[in-house]
């Protein structure tokens, strides 16, 4: 069973997170290689996966990285909102809900996601296109509803 959270800092700590999220992502994408030509499209998550599966055999060795681990899911979500809609959110009520003290993205039609267990399922699943997969279902039930 998960340890509960002190709440009140955690709300506090994540309403940091989001505050901090267009410089951090803007200095993310300065560091990486500029062909990556990350721009929030669904594509960008292919050459991202790409990326991240050439650096990071292991999601041992990209959860030793919590500053990479923290910007690829900033990355990743903030695709999936923009492209789906939605809004950052975290969960500090329900010690057993799966993303319980995670930043998450709630959508208005699909089921919420956690842009950091996305990060790594691609790289545990080594597949190429799993990050991909994941918006486009979530895109494709979006648009049946």
């Amino acid at each position: 069973m998960m340890e509960k959270l002190n709440k009140e800092k955690e709300f506090d700590n994540f309403q940091f997170w989001l505050m901090e999220m267009d410089d951090v992502l803007e200095d993310f994408m300065d560091k990486l290689p500029q062909n990556l030509r990350l721009d929030f499209s669904a594509d960008s998550l292919l050459r991202l996966e790409e990326w991240i599966l050439r650096h990071y055999s292991t999601v041992e060795s990209l959860q030793k990285n919590k500053q990479m681990l923290d910007f690829l899911s900033r990355y990743v979500g903030e695709t999936f909102r923009k492209r789906l809609g939605g809004k950052w959110e975290i969960e500090l009520d329900h010690p057993e809900y799966v993303f319980y003290g995670l930043p998450q993205i709630k959508f208005e039609k699909v089921s919420p996601d956690c842009p950091l267990s996305v990060v790594l399922a691609a790289v545990d699943r080594k597949k190429g296109d799993y990050m991909l997969k994941i918006l486009k279902n979530k895109e494709k039930r979006s648009s049946e509803t």
